[in-house]
């Protein structure tokens, strides 16, 4: 885009789309948290149990009825029960049990009476032992730990009162409802597509203009066509910005295409990551108490209504669900009527791009796919079932590995429209100073992120597609663990793309260009013809210089430890003989 043309006769686009459209079984157990307000704390003297008693005996035909009675004496009397059954009867004292034999019954005195009879024994279990107590609170002293290092406030908290209050006016405008696009159902959907074309065509025409020796006061520089460029950047991100979710989302997909936009535009469109303004709470408690059909205070115990961060399509909010803190994602309201009226005109831009865009610095830009793929990405993205599909398919997937993180999914609490999931905190993959102070091995670290990446492509196929810092943190389970959040955008991966990539890997390892070549062709990507010879010298070629490349590297790194005055790092071979020796010395 940074290096576009146009001239004075080039045609507007036909917009040919717009019209005013509209758019089992039984238990009887106490509660863990029946039982820390009972008995395990001893300044818990009042007992409120009878509400939390759950029933449930070994098979269906079986009746169990439960005698609420109240008694001062309940923790006094704990262990002074009596089993008296027909068959055969036990008790624990490790967990405060009473079990009754198969086919018998089990009559026992425990504050609560438990008169049960049918097919298996009925069993009262008093769990939530002391140990298990300071496990949770070493658990909970620990997140505590992580939350502090890792604290960091939202880009809109983190300035002095008045820069904020400035901040906020001036994207209020754009991204928060109340905004113009947010009102679009009063704004038809021909004003919203002279807006989105006045905003092309200013950027085409600016881009053009920068590329003009005329538009240079003094000659054109390269200096100062550096300087145009920032400026036009600028512009552009706070265009974006002003024009809402669609184009923020869009322009967060490009900052990272360096092979279409110039450093410039790239270093600006990185800032939309973070600098994402958060729309009303009142608003968001609106959604989430229309979503669940009930008000906050039925549903959570806490709801904080400032949000802790907040995206181009959604924001989060911090909040307690029975008993566990938790956090809740809230979508932008009107997102899927606004992308229905946004992608038409993007389309048609698309399009527009194509047949303009002269490719002047031989990038092959295919302006139209890359529509679709956004398109495609923009609508999943905004049915949270589906993100909370993918979590939980990616969880699976590393459920036996120890590294990987991924907060758990309350299913009963999740719509379309929010997404309510376990509170884990953790520092930004990219804070190396908070890490360090963790305590967490960053070469283990890397490692770790390497081999998590090779096992979502090359063992599932199903992958993490935006992982930007603010999508993966780490805390200080296990010496260092990822914690993945957002898996709104996933891609998934053929098998046969799989194997071809895993035989790419070991052509590579082995140095074996056959061996590459044959994964090409089977990835669709070389089409086999007669003689590959040429193809085939040209790879060998690529293999050789990318050992070469590593050699030269590992060559600087030794020169370079030597003049700062390190010591020279030992070889394999001097590390087991350095071994051997310690060994002996015993």
């Amino acid at each position: 885009m940074a290096s576009c043309s146009c001239s004075s006769s080039l045609a507007l686009p036909e917009l040919r789309f717009l019209s005013p459209k509209a758019a089992s079984r039984y238990h009887l157990s106490l509660s863990k948290q029946s039982l820390y307000r009972s008995f395990l704390y001893k300044n818990y003297p009042r007992c409120n149990l009878g509400r939390r008693i759950r029933v449930a005996a070994g098979k269906q035909d079986g009746s169990v009825v439960v005698e609420e009675k109240r008694e001062p004496e309940f923790i006094k009397g704990l262990n002074d029960f009596e089993v008296n059954g027909n068959g055969s009867a036990s008790r624990s004292d490790s967990v405060g049990s009473v079990n009754g034999g198969v086919n018998g019954y089990a009559n026992g005195s425990l504050v609560k009476y438990v008169n049960g009879n049918g097919n298996g024994g009925v069993a009262v279990e008093v769990v939530g032992q002391v140990e298990e107590e300071e496990k949770l609170n070493k658990e909970i002293e620990r997140k505590k730990k992580v939350e502090e290092i890792g604290k960091e406030d939202a880009w809109f908290k983190k300035s002095g009162q008045e820069k904020v209050e400035s901040v906020n006016l001036w994207y209020q405008v754009s991204v928060a409802p109340g905004g113009r696009w947010s009102r679009f159902k009063t704004y038809s959907t021909i004003q919203r597509t002279l807006e989105i074309w006045g905003f092309v065509l200013t950027f085409v025409f600016r881009a053009w203009l920068n590329n003009q020796k005329f538009s240079y006061r003094g000659g054109m520089t390269e200096e100062k066509k550096v300087l145009r460029r920032k400026a036009l950047a600028k512009w552009l991100k706070e265009s974006i910005l002003r024009l809402g979710p669609t184009f923020i989302k869009i322009g967060q997909q490009f900052s990272t295409r360096v092979d279409i936009l110039a450093q410039e535009y790239v270093d600006e469109l990185s800032e939309l990551q973070d600098q994402v303004p958060p729309f009303p709470s009142e608003t968001a408690v609106s959604i989430v108490e229309e979503e669940l059909g009930a008000p906050l205070d039925d549903v959570f115990e806490r709801f904080d209504v400032e949000p802790i961060a907040a995206a181009s399509l959604g924001q989060v909010h911090r909040a307690r669900l029975k008993g566990e803190e938790v956090v809740v994602k809230v979508q932008r309201p009107g997102l899927k009527d606004l992308f229905d009226i946004d992608l038409k005109n993007l389309r048609v831009i698309a399009e527009y791009l194509q047949k303009i865009d002269p490719k002047s610095d031989g990038a092959k830009r295919d302006w139209v796919a890359i529509y679709d793929e956004c398109a495609s990405v923009l609508y999943q993205e905004i049915d949270y079932t589906q993100e909370a599909a993918n979590a939980e398919l990616f969880a699976s997937n590393f459920k036996d590995m120890d590294y990987v993180k991924v907060p758990t999914i309350f299913w009963e609490y999740t719509t379309p429209q929010i997404l309510t999931m376990e509170y884990v905190p953790g520092i930004k993959i990219n804070r190396i100073q908070s890490l360090d102070e963790l305590g967490v091995d960053r070469k283990r670290l890397g490692r770790y992120a390497v081999e998590s990446y090779l096992e979502q492509i090359l063992s599932h196929g199903f992958f993490h597609a935006d992982p930007h810092p603010g999508n993966i943190a780490v805390d200080d389970v296990n010496g260092g663990r990822l914690i993945f959040y957002d898996f709104g955008m996933m891609g998934s991966i053929s098998p046969n793309i799989r194997e071809g990539l895993l035989e790419a890997f070991y052509g590579i390892y082995e140095k074996d260009a056959d061996k590459v070549l044959q994964a090409m062709v089977q990835m669709g990507v070389l089409v086999p013809t007669g003689d590959t010879t040429a193809v085939r010298r040209t790879a060998q070629f690529f293999l050789n210089s990318f050992e070469e490349r590593l050699a030269a590297q590992r060559k600087e790194r030794e020169i370079t430890t030597q003049e700062l005055g390190f010591k020279k790092p030992l070889s394999k071979e001097e590390k087991i003989e350095k071994k051997k020796q310690r060994l002996a010395a015993i």
